[in-house]
C-alpha cells in the first residue's frame, strides 16, 4: 500500500522443493547478512529493523521487516517504523527486493 498509516508492501514468494526450516534458516542469514538485526518472532516468524536511509532523494525513518516461513512459501512485509509515516517512496519494495535477492544467494549455497 503506497499510502497508509504507516505504509507498507508486502508479497507472498513460493521457493519449490525447500522446507520451512531451510527457509527460515536462510531468511535469518540473508537478514543477519543485510545488517538488519533479525530476531525471532516465533518458530517460524523473523523480525528485522532497516535502519534509516536515503531513497531517491528523499530521507527514510527505515522500516520494520516480518517474515513469516511455510511449507515452500514466504511471507514478506516491509512497513513504516514512524507511525505517520503515510507515503511509501518505492522504499518497501526496494526491502523486499533486496531480502529476496539474497535470500536466493544463501538458498543456492545450500
Amino acid at each position: 500500500m503506497p499510502f497508509g498509516f504507516p505504509a507498507y508492501q508486502e508479497c507472498v514468494e513460493r521457493f519449490r522443493g525447500y522446507s520451512r526450516k531451510t527457509l527460515i534458516r536462510a531468511a535469518e542469514d540473508a537478514l543477519d547478512d543485510l545488517g538488519w538485526r533479525p530476531f525471532r518472532d516465533g518458530k517460524w516468524a523473523l523480525r528485522a529493523s532497516v535502519p534509516m536511509g536515503m531513497h531517491l532523494i528523499f530521507m527514510t525513518w527505515g522500516a520494520k521487516f516480518f517474515v513469516e516461513a511455510d511449507e515452500e512459501e514466504l511471507f514478506v512485509r516491509s512497513e513504516g517504523a514512524f507511525p505517520l509515516e503515510w507515503m511509501d517512496l518505492g522504499q518497501h519494495g526496494e526491502n523486499i527486493k533486496k531480502f529476496l535477492d539474497r535470500l536466493e544467494d544463501f538458498l543456492q549455497e545450500r
